[in-house]
């Protein structure tokens, strides 16, 4: 097969907009090839685009071809040492040229010393791309379900909290703070070892994408924290749509109690902003949260699969307990 000549390198912020283009085109295709007819999709915000290369700045890549144009690029970040990429697209007219192969085993190059569970996420749908990871050494462990809760549909289980009663990270005291990003390293920790949601939940902070929300235990513990997206990735979103990016719970605590507390924080903020629905995922590593979030109002909408590298912790391949609900995709 013919091969293209390209090099690999790491994005910079002059790359953004080409990474945008290529990254609406490849998905419009896709959806178009393998779910419903699709108008164009928006290009993904270049503020969207900032924040997520500022966690990992190295392990965002790109394929520049001799003469110049952009031929793919691939999205990375490490959760303390857990790691993973996607999004990762090269354009639909240049696949099969060994780009994708040669950005996947880049950004394994940094991400095998760093990281002790390495992975990422695909749609059930994609034959080609398991094809791909499975060569690179990836095997299927959960799938992921995505789910969405209606802030109409469970207005009466979850509204009535006043906007000052809401605990946010980004309200608290620089002493409270600190208290706070040690139970987010502690709690993240005892769900997975080795992950760290600390540095996701401070890039969400900075680059103002949303508010995190806070329950302590009757120790004065944190006992969960959510990360609830509000500012859309692509332009001219007009969904309506909010994204709990992430929700974990201390093992231990009253799951039911902190999610509740948490879920009607994220409501009351949601709807104070004119969000109609909540996304979120769960992998299905974390059997017993998936029903408890059904019993809480959400539904499933969709499935993607999981992947690890074969030599990851045996934890990425196992049930654990807990509530952690993230997804390996940005």
């Amino acid at each position: 097969m013919t091969q293209l000549d390209f090099a690999v390198r790491v994005m910079t912020e002059s790359d953004l907009p080409a990474v945008a283009e290529i990254e609406a085109g490849v998905f419009t295709d896709w959806y178009r090839a393998n779910r419903k007819p699709q108008d164009p999709l928006p290009e993904r915000s270049l503020d969207s685009l900032r924040y997520t290369t500022s966690l990992d700045p190295e392990a965002n890549l790109v394929a520049i071809a001799a003469d110049g144009a952009m031929v793919g690029f691939i999205l990375a970040r490490t959760w303390g040492r857990v790691g993973w990429f996607g999004t990762f697209g090269v354009p639909t007219q240049l696949q099969g040229l060994g780009v994708g192969s040669t950005l996947v085993d880049h950004v394994l190059g940094y991400l095998r010393p760093r990281a002790d569970i390495i992975g990422l996420e695909t749609m059930p749908e994609s034959g080609p791309n398991l094809g791909l990871y499975t060569r690179a050494g990836f095997s299927v462990t959960f799938p992921t379900t995505i789910m969405e809760l209606s802030l109409v549909r469970t207005a009466d289980r979850y509204n009535g909290l006043p906007a000052d009663e809401l605990r946010m990270l980004g309200a608290a005291d620089s002493g409270a703070r600190r208290r706070a990003m040690v139970g987010i390293r502690d709690i993240s920790a005892a769900l997975l070892p080795g992950l760290d949601y600390s540095s996701e939940v401070a890039a969400c902070e900075k680059h103002e994408l949303g508010d995190t929300f806070l329950v302590e235990g009757p120790s004065g513990s944190l006992d969960g924290f959510a990360v609830l997206r509000t500012v859309p990735f692509r332009s001219r979103d007009t969904s309506g749509r909010g994204y709990i990016h992430v929700l974990a719970i201390r093992p231990g605590a009253d799951e039911r109690a902190v999610l509740v507390d948490l879920l009607r924080q994220v409501w009351c903020r949601g709807a104070s902003l004119g969000l109609t629905q909540i996304l979120t995922g769960i992998n299905g590593r974390y059997r017993d949260a998936t029903a408890l979030l059904l019993e809480s109002g959400f539904r499933g909408v969709r499935a993607a699969i999981r992947m690890a590298s074969a030599d990851s912790l045996p934890d990425a391949f196992t049930v654990g307990a807990g509530v952690n609900l993230s997804r390996w995709a940005g």
